[in-house]
């Protein structure tokens, strides 16, 4: 296990970053598929995202859009950046 793997949660910080993707309507279902985590996990997640002001769901028909906040998008850029910093740690690892 890696520094990553020890210091932070792999499934929410995988959730938080795919929802920084606009490009692409989320949705518990296709989150959890995309971050290979359960639909009840993933909900779960959603709900504390959503009780801490990360994330608003907006509802349509019987699905609900997931959205980030302004302070969800500022938590995953953040998170970004300190994935890319433990990377780069990973890889001077590798090759000292």
């Amino acid at each position: 296990m890696g520094l990553k793997e020890s210091l932070i949660r792999p499934k929410p910080v995988c959730i938080l970053l795919k929802l920084k993707d606009t490009s692409k309507e989320w949705y518990a279902s296709n989150l959890a598929l995309a971050c290979s985590s359960t639909y009840v996990h993933t909900t779960k997640l959603l709900k504390e995202f959503r009780k801490s002001n990360l994330v608003t769901m907006e509802v349509k028909g019987r699905m609900k859009k997931v959205k980030l906040t302004d302070k969800g998008l500022q938590l995953s850029g953040a998170l970004n950046d300190l994935m890319v910093k433990l990377e780069e740690k990973e890889e001077e690892k590798k090759t000292v």
